[in-house]
């Protein structure tokens, strides 16, 4: 189809392809014909019209070639009507017309695709991050290996200023890691033994032994690089729009274009309305601002799973989160530990060490923390059983250790979240535990509120934790000891327009899925709320959330103004052409500066500045 070029995969320099020198000869064929007009003779009037029907059939050619195919498949596309136009031209003798016009026509869609590839560029950036091959340690040899023929397992090694191959976990060494490709943000991240780190990110001064875990496509930026490539397929509303009346322009001007021909009897003033008609720019609005935000959006770090997600997030009326991990930091400490007489504080914070060491909960992290702090021996239990929502229980010495919230817990309402720990269904104590809010998430909370929208904590925590935290952030609505069930039946209840959820636990995931759009904190989150948010905070950042929504609203705007702009310049167009103000080759040049300038509006969203 106009204004898609043949070869978009590649990502190549357009103006350096075989296919633009194709053009470019096929166009040069036509100022010389022009002069060798102002020689005489019936031979150089055949080698004017020869070099003309050539110059047709390298640029004119695959337009109608598209728009047979078209035919053939039932698929109604705007190139049969520039191919009519063509076909006209030449059975009416106006060969320099019909050579002029295809030129014109597959030029300008060069030009178009040469601009809107630069909403792209944020692929081939990403692409260009990920080295092909690796270092791999076998049998205390290094052995180069392709990083496509890599496995699950493998030891990588990576050295000072070498870009890391793989998703993988640190097994030996320390370092600081750039993340800017993946989280745009600049500050090296020190990463030690045990710590995670991903494909396209670059290892600073440390040289590090990291054990393969994900690869290729299902590495953290390749997961970014196949839907940054989706999003121009994805649909947003003003898409769905166009291509449902798209379908109504050919017929239209076809008719348009057999009425101005009866009216004037003029076929060069039809033969323009079908040039001018072709609404190019029209289908192209959508695709390009959608590519571009997308882009932009996974250059500061966010991850959108469609452009459709983004059109929503721009009307959304409501923003739903969970507490810990989200509002707050992530973080918690041990705060309090409340014994029974039986017990020491060391033996309390032991047993549930030793119930929570295999849990990658915030509040099991910080029992593990505190009991390293106090140099407890921690055992891991056995079966272990997870009530997601409730707690965890395990055998320790044959004894049954359950570490969760309780009646008992709940009643301790100093502000903080109490874990009960029971042995044998016998309570021997507490453990208070606190995580701050995050110190951005109250500026992110009072641009939601100026922007008019429902703001809401709800948690599974407990009713005084919830309560310091949502007071501390500036949301006076919060709902407490929620399991995932009650989550998903609290966001199915909101009724006043579309709902956004941002969380990061597995208790999380069926609340991201149900509403609206479901956002998730990309560092922290687990691999189940990752897997079904439509957007993820790669950065774990709270604060890009007013970028974000800034940048769904221009996108949506843009195609509106795009729409708009393009349906003005084909009506004006058409109405000139009609009126035989316009000739068929300034109807084509027409076409194609309003098919440029909507692309260059739809790519300038690629610019969309972050501002903390």
């Amino acid at each position: 189809m106009i204004g898609r070029h043949s070869d978009l995969s590649v990502y190549k320099e357009i103006f350096k392809s075989s296919d633009f020198l194709k053009i470019a000869f096929g166009g040069m064929l036509i100022p010389i014909t022009l002069g060798l007009s102002k020689l005489s003779g019936n031979h150089t009037s055949l080698i004017i019209t020869g070099l003309l029907l050539l110059s047709v059939a390298i640029n004119g050619m695959p337009i109608i070639k598209e728009a047979f195919q078209g035919v053939i498949k039932k698929k109604i596309n705007v190139d049969e009507l520039v191919s009519i136009a063509i076909i006209a031209c030449l059975i009416n003798g106006n060969f320099l017309e019909a050579a002029t016009v295809s030129f014109i026509m597959v030029f300008g869609a060069m030009i178009e695709e040469a601009v809107s590839d630069s909403a792209r560029k944020s692929i081939q950036r990403l692409i260009e991050v990920t080295p092909d091959v690796a270092i791999v340690e076998k049998n205390g040899k290094e052995i180069e290996r392709k990083v496509s023929e890599l496995s699950i397992g493998d030891i990588v090694l990576v050295r000072p200023g070498d870009t890391i191959p793989v998703d993988g976990k640190i097994m030996d060494g320390i370092t600081s890691v750039d993340e800017s490709s993946l989280t745009g943000e600049s500050i090296p991240i020190d990463k030690g033994k045990g710590a995670k780190v991903s494909a396209g990110t670059i290892n600073i001064q440390g040289f590090i032994k990291l054990c393969t875990q994900k690869i290729g496509q299902d590495s953290t930026i390749g997961k970014v690089i196949e839907l940054v490539k989706s999003a121009e397929q994805s649909k947003v509303e003003g898409t769905r729009i166009v291509d449902k009346y798209a379908t109504y322009f050919t017929p239209f001007i076809l008719l348009f274009a057999i009425v101005t021909f009866l009216i004037t009897k003029e076929i060069d003033r039809a033969i323009t309305v079908l040039i001018v008609g072709c609404p190019c720019s029209f289908l192209l609005a959508g695709p390009v601002s959608t590519v571009a935000a997308i882009g932009r959006a996974a250059k500061a770090g966010i991850l959108v799973k469609g452009g459709s997600y983004l059109e929503k997030i721009a009307t959304a009326n409501a923003f739903y989160f969970d507490k810990t991990g989200t509002v707050t930091s992530g973080n918690p400490n041990v705060v309090e530990v409340i014994k029974s007489a039986d017990y020491t504080e060391n033996q309390i914070v032991n047993l549930a060490a030793n119930v929570e060491c295999g849990s990658r909960h915030p509040l099991a992290k910080a029992i593990l923390k505190k009991a390293k702090e106090l140099d407890c021996a921690i055992q891991p239990a056995k079966d272990i059983v997870v009530q997601i929502g409730k707690g965890v229980s395990g055998k320790v010495d044959n004894k049954t250790v359950w570490v969760g919230s309780t009646a008992e817990s709940q009643v301790l309402d100093k502000g903080i979240t109490f874990v009960t720990i029971r042995i044998d269904n016998q309570t021997i104590g507490h453990i208070g535990i606190f995580d701050q809010a995050r110190p951005e998430a109250k500026k992110v909370m009072e641009y939601l509120i100026a922007n008019n929208a429902d703001l809401a904590i709800i948690s599974g925590d407990q009713e005084s934790a919830v309560r310091k935290i949502a007071s501390q952030v500036g949301i006076k609505s919060y709902y407490a000891r929620l399991k995932p069930d009650e989550k998903m039946d609290k966001i199915s209840q909101y009724k006043k327009g579309l709902l956004v959820y941002v969380g990061d636990g597995i208790n999380d995931a069926p609340a991201l899925k149900i509403s609206d759009v479901g956002i998730a904190m990309g560092l922290r989150g687990s691999d189940v709320a990752l897997e079904t948010a439509d957007i993820v905070l790669l950065n774990d950042k709270i604060e890009r959330l007013p970028f974000l929504i800034r940048l769904s609203r221009r996108m949506s705007k843009t195609i509106k103004i795009s729409i708009a702009v393009s349906l003005i310049i084909n009506l004006l167009s058409l109405i000139a052409g009609s009126m035989g103000l316009l000739t068929p080759i300034l109807g084509a040049i027409s076409h194609n500066i309003g098919s440029i300038a909507v692309v260059l509006l739809s790519a300038s969203i690629s610019f969309e500045k972050y501002e903390g």
